[in-house]
């Protein structure tokens, strides 16, 4: 409670009347300044300047506004929409060529995949073949090694016979 009254003791007359003054002073001239602030001046010369020569950009028509509607730098639009038709048609000439040259490519594709999967039946049919060519050799060679193998054991019999036989005679003799 002691600051509250330490501080209306602080406030000055002097200075609340000063802020209420700026602030009256303010509304006041406020309130009773000119309205038509944006508006160009009455005067002698009370007509709209309008450029004259060189820098007249629509030539005069008449009318509420004394000129044209339309842009001047439009001038050249249907060149520039021409142009544009033109760059239209011709991309979309592009597209349809490429579009054709995808198609062509897809069956070329097409018929290499075909071709590809007949090769290699035919392969797979040759790779069959050969697996029951080299079978049935492989039998053979097995029977004629056996065969061999075979003879080859029966003459080892003999000599081996031959050489004991020979070998009683030397030690009888």
């Amino acid at each position: 409670m002691s600051k509250v009254i330490a501080w209306v003791k602080n406030i000055r007359p002097i200075k609340i009347l000063t802020v209420l003054c700026m602030g009256v002073l303010l509304i006041v001239t406020q309130a009773c300044g000119a309205v038509n602030a944006g508006e160009p001046k009455a005067g002698a010369n009370s007509e709209i300047a309008v450029p004259k020569g060189d820098k007249v950009l629509n030539p005069y028509e008449g009318g509420m506004n004394n000129f044209s509607d339309t842009d001047p730098r439009s001038k050249d639009v249907k060149a520039k929409a021409e142009a544009l038709k033109q760059n239209a048609e011709q991309n979309l000439i592009d597209k349809t060529s490429s579009v054709n040259n995808l198609q062509q490519s897809a069956e070329d594709a097409k018929d290499k995949i075909g071709n590809s999967a007949e090769d290699f039946a035919k392969g797979v049919q040759r790779g069959v073949e050969n697996i029951k060519d080299n079978t049935q050799d492989a039998a053979e060679d097995l029977t004629k090694g056996a065969q061999r193998a075979a003879d080859y054991a029966k003459t080892n019999v003999q000599r081996t016979a031959q050489d004991a036989g020979d070998a009683i005679n030397r030690a009888v003799n």
